[in-house]
């Protein structure tokens, strides 16, 4: 046989091996998609605020019963801080007060009232130190509570490093050891008032039907100072 007719045997065992497998393989894919619709269990899929999948980041299923009322993973929230923070005062695991900008109303009822107690926590705090070292800051913006009681998790961390004090430590190498020392680097500060952006973490059953959610906030506790007269 000469190489001609050898290299054309070779040939066709390839294309008839190639398409045997193929024959195989499509089968056996289209068995398996139809296996995974037939046995899979179908779960509402999360909505979200202005929010949209990335590429390759998977779809996050909502675990809430079908028909109860809910707030959205991503919904975002204004909140404004209490009182003024900073990083010469704060220590790790202290508690920060917030509160709500306005109301948040799902189908025209409102869940959290505006001026509600929103939480949060420093995780790190160093303060100003000398050789024109800034002060550091970390804090989380965590939780807030609807008007039936119900924790949402949000999420929000600030980082912030004070600046140095002017090129002080330039000036301490240039001039003194002692010149540079007394040369402070800043403390970061937020100032009472000031607003920030949290982020609800993921879809909050707030455990009632969407038809009762007006009544279920009615009839829960009032948020603010208790006053009973008799």
């Amino acid at each position: 046989m000469n190489k001609r007719m050898m290299r054309f045997v070779a040939e066709g065992v390839c294309a008839v091996t190639f398409a045997s497998s193929m024959s195989y393989c499509v089968p056996v894919l289209a068995a398996e998609v139809q296996s995974e619709q037939k046995t899979g269990e179908w779960k509402p899929v999360s909505f979200s605020v202005g929010a949209t999948a990335n590429e390759g980041q998977a779809v996050k299923v909502s675990s809430i019963p079908k028909g109860n009322a809910y707030i959205p993973n991503l919904t975002e929230m204004e909140v404004e801080l209490i009182d003024g923070l900073s990083s010469k005062t704060s220590r790790e695991g202290d508690t920060i007060r917030f509160k709500t900008i306005e109301n948040l109303i799902i189908n025209d009822v409102v869940v959290i009232p505006a001026e509600t107690e929103v939480l949060g926590v420093v995780n790190k705090s160093r303060k100003a130190g000398g050789l024109g070292r800034g002060g550091r800051l970390e804090f989380s913006i965590t939780s807030v509570k609807t008007l039936n009681g119900i924790e949402v998790p949000l999420e929000y961390t600030e980082k912030n490093h004070g600046a140095g004090d002017g090129g002080g430590v330039a000036v301490f190498a240039a001039v003194s050891i002692i010149g540079g020392i007394f040369m402070k680097g800043k403390n970061v500060v937020y100032n009472k008032g000031q607003r920030f952006t949290a982020r609800v973490t993921a879809d909050t059953d707030l455990q009632t039907k969407l038809e009762d959610l007006a009544v279920a906030m009615s009839s829960a506790v009032p948020h603010g100072k208790k006053i009973t007269l008799k």
